[in-house]
């Protein structure tokens, strides 16, 4: 047996206007409480990590919890500070490097950088800092007017005004 189309969201739903006209569940609300101070920074961040809290908590303050977040934000900011020496180590001895029987290989620090972005994404992604995850929070930022949204807006002003 196949499991066929899955469901559409019901989000999905709602801003289609409800194709099936079906009853949609009532919108579950949930108040998120403003982060009044920013938390202080961990003493095991450096200078990058330091400022890259400070971005994140003021950037996350009306989702963030400071009893909750706090661990994964430390985490986030403290890999920042390694990635930035990460960068630096490669900026010295280069992108390539000797390798065995005289032959240039690729920095060996390169994999570990990737990786660690890799693992940073994933965390930014959990709190809510990659455009899709501020969306699910319902955070998404205002987007332009589509050309389509203007000239029906432009048709709309014509019609009221007697068609002038």
């Amino acid at each position: 047996m196949t499991a066929g189309r899955p469901r559409t969201p019901t989000e999905r739903k709602r801003l289609t206007g409800n194709p099936g006209k079906r009853a949609l569940p009532e919108p579950v609300v949930v108040e998120l409480v403003s982060v009044a101070d920013l938390p202080p920074a961990p003493g095991t961040l450096g200078d990058v990590g330091r400022a890259v809290w400070d971005r994140l908590w003021t950037a996350g303050q009306k989702w963030l919890s400071p009893t909750t977040d706090l661990d994964i934000l430390t985490r986030l900011c403290e890999a920042h500070d390694e990635r930035d020496a990460i960068r630096e180590a490669i900026a010295d001895a280069g992108y390539m490097v000797p390798g065995s029987m005289g032959q240039q290989r690729a920095n060996p620090l390169l994999s570990h950088l990737r990786a660690l972005e890799s693992q940073m994404t994933k965390w930014e992604s959990l709190c809510g800092f990659t455009p899709t995850d501020r969306a699910r929070l319902g955070m998404s930022e205002i987007k332009a007017k589509s050309k389509l949204e203007e000239m029906l807006e432009r048709r709309a002003k014509r019609t009221g005004n007697g068609g002038a």
